[in-house]
């Protein structure tokens, strides 16, 4: 997971990778970014002031993939706020005005993959995992619900039974619990985007940040759980250490 592009908000649109090819990148269509500021909010500005100096309203845009053979289209709509700047130019000798837009997209769709998918995974949680992803920038709690759901899905994959003695319905708390039993070391990540999932069904409202450590979190679990990476490399290690680093014929 590439942390660092998924923000709340967005100078220029990173280099997404496509949803629909995943070879491709996605870069901001030319000329296909549309700005529109209420009157409302410039009446707000005109009574501050700041007309000239700052612009806030709605945008509309597309991202287009880099793959000449894929092209996806991707719409991005949200918020901007604009900020108009004078600064002097030492070369010029005079006083040059440039403009900063920052975006807060609000929805991306199709959505790019926040994290890597193995496609070990199975079905249910790939269904609610690509909503998550849906939901990134529309509702961080609604995702972080998602995400939880992905969870007991997962635990599905793995043969924890949802129901315990006499039939009795397991929590999500009780499952991982088994899962600790059988496979340790990924009781904490789950629990966490348990916590996280809670809040979002229950309160309606989770921290953004919390959200992108919880896709983290869950992309090093299945990873883990469903391909046993950390394992093979290990194993990969003795083997080398075994024949004291001579290559094997």
């Amino acid at each position: 997971m590439e942390r660092k592009l998924w923000q709340k908000s967005y100078t220029s649109f990173p280099r997404f990778s496509c949803p629909n090819c995943g070879k491709g990148t996605l870069s901001q269509k030319k000329d296909s970014f549309k700005l529109e500021e209420p009157q409302h909010i410039t009446n707000d500005l005109m009574s501050e002031n700041l007309v000239g100096r700052i612009s806030q309203g709605r945008f509309i845009g597309f991202l287009i993939c880099s793959n000449k053979f894929c092209g996806e289209i991707v719409s991005v709509a949200g918020e901007y706020r604009t900020e108009y700047h004078d600064q002097y130019d030492f070369d010029q000798e005079q006083d040059v005005s440039f403009e900063v837009s920052t975006y807060y997209p609000q929805s991306i769709r199709p959505a790019p993959k926040i994290i890597q998918i193995p496609k070990t995974l199975n079905h249910d949680s790939r269904y609610h995992l690509q909503r998550a992803h849906e939901l990134f920038w529309v509702d961080p709690a609604s995702c972080a619900n998602r995400l939880r759901i992905v969870v007991e899905y997962l635990l599905d994959q793995l043969a924890i039974a949802r129901n315990g003695v006499k039939g009795k319905r397991l929590d999500l708390a009780a499952r991982i619990e088994r899962l600790k039993a059988v496979k340790p070391g990924h009781e904490d990540a789950l629990t966490a985007l348990r916590y996280v999932g809670n809040n979002g069904s229950h309160d309606g409202f989770v921290d953004f940040e919390d959200v992108v450590d919880c896709f983290d979190f869950l992309e090093e679990a299945i990873t883990e759980l469903l391909e046993n990476q950390r394992a093979k490399r290990a194993a990969r290690m003795q083997e080398i250490i075994a024949a004291k680093g001579k290559p094997q014929p």
